[in-house]
């Protein structure tokens, strides 16, 4: 038994099981003259450089300790047996920060050097690294983190992986916060490189970054600057970043995936690069990036949501959601061949909101000091909309296309009456353009835009929930027609599919970003949603700000706001809590909260008296005391069957709607489906006088019939046995609205939606 835990706790990638040695550290109980056991541990990260290590011992922090002092890592792991650098006890994670703060004293470059090692893993550590006094021979510009680099030098064939790589990294449940240089005035921006992880001239392969939490850091999370192959950076938190989450250049094989970036180029601390996209690739081969989450990230030229910038080729960006971005979406620079865009979904991309582009379609030529069209870009069933962003101001966005030969195939391009593209700026400059069966609808959009797709349709796509800040709402109803309505055609190949670390990777389409089944060689949707069409609307439950349980704010009014009310609870310890919020099924749901705060802000949220977390909330137009407009924020959460509770604190308030996307009322109910013909409703539409009456055929009229009728919140009005044919039940008792009636007859189900006027 336990050799078989050893090898699957290795093939997982966390190589404990032959460990040799285990060291503990305490700042707060050790003494570097202990032996290092656990009731003895040593204190310094002093003590641990001098250490002699050998593959598979671990050093071990204490949770809630703090160590001062770079780590200088001198000595390698093996195959089989990494070197594990990890906490233990309980508490908060152990923190290890190379600065000791403004004191004259140097502050090192980086917390953790590694230089020309490998076979090395980092789990459950905090990291900082706030520079405020030079070092020798490190650049007051710069800090690191977790600092990798080596001492090779790139073979003349200029193939990196020609050198011998140091192979094995893996970093964890890591927490990456705090991290500046001495100053960057005057710096010019492509030269800040202050990051959390940092891989410079690295000659490293088989990296993953998993887990991660990056925030408050100079410029990136993750770089990997130069000379990194096969790396995977998956399920990481890049949250209010000067710069970008992460970087990906000089590199090959690279996959990103799940990482969710927000507030990229954030200016919360002066001392910020105030510029980034939520990540970007340069320079690079072979790279994937799918499932990832990207909202608001700010400054000038660069600021996407993800880009794929100048030099790379073999590029696949797919089943990704951008949000708010001030550059835009599909930003791809010149001199690349081969980039993939494909089922992603955009809401509000594109502003001059803190200098943005505001190029909601971006295809250019720059190539640094040259001008380089790409080749063999590939823009397909994509979802767009424009409509107002969080300060209430509708898209005015700009289009941008030099490149050689640009498909744009099956996008759906949704503008709201008030929004406008490509008036501000037009630029199609296309060697070969190849713009078929798009879905281009609503606004003001250049003319010229929509002449270059001489078989578009100009229909209303019919969003499940036009205008959500979440992807589901762009599912399509049933009715859309971009359901079957694609092209079929011959998807581009992304080389490496199925090999390696794109193991799971197809070269064409096989699902969308909802995760229904693809083949664009047959019938498909326009769009990226490729499922049947949604029946149900979406229910939407609306809970007044003014109607919670106040500690400590008040009720103000808000002209704009709903019913005129919002709650202010802007001052620290006063909160609101939304009782009786009464679901039909336990399942995740569209909770939108709705806010007008004039500054970027936390907004804590508490669900079902679960641990408190922090969202960072947009800027809103203005307060209400002074004419704001609330807007919203959505985030998706798992509520219970029955009665929830929300508590909110910092902000002001106007409402929270929770939204059943997929009718949670219906599909909580199982059973096989009575059709039309066996059983029916004398009418759906009914007057408060009138009877609600079910009528069932013969063959079943011997049954119990048990009947259940809900409110569209899911609470239950009415619950009646039957065992006769003639159902009636007064419907003045039940109140008016939309209902759900039910009926149930053994292993068969009756349901239909009603209304009482």
């Amino acid at each position: 038994m336990f050799k078989k835990i050893v090898i699957i706790a290795f093939l997982l990638g966390f190589g404990y099981s032959n460990a040799q040695n285990t060291y503990h550290f305490s700042s707060s109980a050790g003494n570097d003259l202990n032996d290092g056991s656990l009731g003895s541990p040593f204190q310094t990260i002093t003590k641990l450089n001098d250490l002699v290590l050998s593959g598979g011992d671990k050093i071990v922090f204490k949770r809630g300790d703090t160590f001062l002092g770079q780590l200088i890592i001198s000595h390698s792991g093996t195959n089989g047996a990494p070197i594990v650098y990890d906490s233990y006890g309980t508490g908060a994670l152990p923190i290890l920060s190379g600065s000791n703060g403004d004191n004259g004293t140097a502050d090192p470059l980086s917390t953790v050097d590694i230089l020309d090692k490998e076979y090395l893993e980092f789990h459950n550590l905090h990291i900082e690294n706030e520079r405020f006094d030079a070092a020798p021979n490190a650049d007051d510009d710069k800090s690191f983190g977790i600092l990798i680099h080596s001492n090779k030098t790139l073979p003349a064939s200029k193939n990196f992986e020609e050198e011998t790589l140091s192979k094995y990294f893996r970093f964890s449940n890591l927490h990456f916060e705090n991290i500046y240089s001495l100053g960057i005035t005057g710096i010019e921006f492509n030269k800040v490189r202050t990051t959390g992880i940092y891989f410079d001239d690295a000659f490293a392969n088989d990296v993953i970054v998993e887990n991660c939490y990056f925030t408050d850091i100079q410029r990136t999370g993750v770089w990997l600057k130069k000379y990194v192959s096969d790396a995977v950076i998956r399920n990481n938190k890049f949250i209010d970043l000067g710069g970008s989450g992460t970087i990906i250049s000089t590199s090959k094989r690279v996959l990103y995936e799940h990482n969710i970036m927000r507030f990229s180029g954030s200016e919360s601390d002066s001392r910020m690069a105030k510029r980034g996209s939520g990540m970007w690739v340069y320079n690079t081969d072979d790279m994937v990036a799918q499932y990832n989450l990207s909202q608001h990230a700010r400054g000038n030229n660069d600021s996407s949501g993800m880009h794929v910038d100048f030099g790379n080729s073999n590029i696949l960006f797919q089943y990704n959601y951008s949000e708010d971005s001030a550059g835009g979406f599909c930003e791809t620079l010149g001199d690349n061949d081969n980039v993939i865009w494909r089922y992603n979904v955009s809401v509000n991309d594109g502003t001059t909101d803190k200098g943005g582009k505001n190029l909601l379609l971006w295809v250019s030529d720059f190539a640094g000091k040259n001008k380089i069209k790409s080749d063999n870009v590939y823009i397909y069933n994509n979802t767009v909309y424009q409509g107002k962003d969080y300060k209430n101001v509708a898209g005015d966005s700009k289009v941008l296309f030099q490149v050689k030969s640009l498909n744009f195939l099956n996008n759906i391009i949704y503008l709201e009456s008030d929004a406008k593209l490509g008036k501000k700026g037009y630029t199609a400059n296309i060697g070969t353009p190849n713009f078929n069966k798009n879905i281009i609808y609503g606004g003001d959009i250049k003319t010229e835009f929509k002449n270059l797709d001489a078989s578009k349709i100009e229909q209303d796509p019919l969003f499940l929930l036009t205008g959500t800040r979440q992807s589901k709402g762009y599912k399509l109803q049933s009715e859309s027609p971009a359901l079957g309505a694609a092209l079929s055609f011959t998807e581009p190949t992304f080389p490496l599919a199925g090999l390696g670390i794109f193991k799971d990777i197809t070269s064409k389409a096989t699902k969308d970003i909802y995760g229904n089944p693809v083949d664009l060689s047959s019938s498909t949707n326009i769009g990226a949603y490729n499922g049947p069409g949604e029946t149900n609307s979406p229910i939407v439950n609306t809970y007044e700000a003014e109607s919670g349980n106040i500690v400590g704010g008040r009720i103000i009014n808000c002209s704009n706001g709903s019913n005129s009310k919002a709650v202010n609870i802007g001052d620290p310890g006063e909160t609101l809590t939304i009782n009786n919020i009464n679901v039909p099924i336990t399942d995740t749901y569209l909770i939108r909260v709705f806010y007008a705060n004039a500054n970027k802000s936390n907004l804590k949220f508490t669900l079902n008296n679960d641990e408190t977390e922090t969202i960072i909330l947009p800027y809103s137009d203005a307060y209400c005391y002074v004419g704001g407009n609330p807007t919203s924020f959505d985030f998706i959460k798992t509520l219970n069957l029955g009665n929830n509770t929300i508590k909110l604190e910092q902000g002001f308030i106007d409402k929270i709607e929770v939204v059943s996307i997929n009718d949670a009322t219906l599909s909580s109910i199982s059973g096989e489906f009575l059709d039309k013909t066996d059983a029916y409703l004398e009418k759906t539409v009914i007057a408060p006088s009138e009877w609600i009456k079910l009528t069932i055929n013969k063959e079943l009229e011997s049954k119990k019939v048990e009947v259940s009728i809900y409110n569209i919140n899911g609470a239950l009005l009415r619950k009646k046995n039957f065992n006769t044919n003639n159902i009636d039940i007064e419907a003045h008792s039940l109140g008016t609205g939309l209902k759900i009636f039910t009926a149930k007859i053994e292993r068969y189900l009756f349901v239909k939606k009603i209304i009482i006027k």
